[in-house]
């Protein structure tokens, strides 16, 4: 089962505009800090994917669109992000942000 436009519309209007709001962010797993204020939409999305190594990815190694993932790899990638921001302990005002906008759906 892929994932329906609304969740792709919420990914990217919820999750990746928060992470985008963030003026330092650290990855202490892999030693990399970037700095998403800086970085254009599409250039953090593709640079999350390639962070997280659980992200699915076509033969080529190339990580593959979010309408193709199934339900199970996008929460997969969602629970990165959130493993990335409590490293960075911002995990709360995310959430706060998260459920906020599940609530007015």
């Amino acid at each position: 089962m892929q994932i329906s436009n609304e969740f792709n519309r919420f990914m990217h209007g919820v999750v990746l505009s928060y992470v985008h709001s963030l003026r330092y962010l650290k990855i202490e797993g892999l030693r990399v800090g970037i700095r998403p204020f800086y970085l254009s939409f599409d250039a953090l999305k593709q640079l999350l994917k390639y962070l997280d190594f659980d992200y699915p990815r076509n033969e080529l190694g190339v990580p593959i669109s979010y309408t193709r993932l199934s339900v199970f790899d996008m929460l997969s990638h969602i629970a990165f992000i959130q493993t990335v921001l409590a490293e960075n302990g911002l995990l709360q005002d995310f959430l706060d942000e998260f459920y906020k906008e599940i609530e007015s759906v």
